[in-house]
């Protein structure tokens, strides 16, 4: 049997995502777990030497992260609403984003509830709250989304 035989396939409808101290949510989606280290040169000619030959290297540059979408139910809890205001003083006064950056991580589960698949994000934080749309002729649940920034990314399992 070979390795490829052996690896489970992930489902992407049992996950969870949480952050120090933001537990127990009901998570809707979660998407923007991405990584790119651009390349520097590439196909780009870097230069021309003796006898007309063209240097093309390339190189890595820094890592890029993409912001993570978390969308979960809306209830009468307040805390990612109340981490994003901490974060972001929209109506004056000390944003303290520094001091309230957080460890959060995003886990794949199989069908047993066992983990599979694990991403941690570092040092994130909220930069955007979007509240529910609200319809009245909608049998939806109501739901908020938190636009989340960090220093980098990781899988970890």
């Amino acid at each position: 049997m070979t390795v490829a035989q052996q690896d489970e396939v992930l489902v992407n409808c049992r996950f969870y995502f949480e952050a120090d101290g933001l537990t127990d949510k009901q998570i809707l989606e979660v998407s923007g777990l991405s990584s790119e280290t651009p390349a520097a040169g590439g196909d780009k000619v870097l230069g021309s030497s003796k006898n007309a030959i063209n240097l093309r290297q390339a190189a890595p540059t820094r890592a890029k992260f993409t912001p993570v979408n978390v969308k979960v139910v809306a209830t009468t809890n307040k805390d990612l609403y109340k981490w994003y205001e901490d974060c972001n003083k929209n109506e004056g006064g000390k944003s303290d984003w520094s001091s309230n950056r957080k460890a959060a991580s995003v886990t794949v589960y199989d069908q047993a509830g066992e983990m599979k698949a694990r991403w941690e994000l570092i040092n994130a934080f909220p930069t955007k709250y979007e509240g529910p749309k609200l319809e009245a002729g909608s049998n939806d649940v109501a739901n908020e989304t938190l636009t989340i920034v960090h220093e980098g990314i990781k899988r970890v399992q």
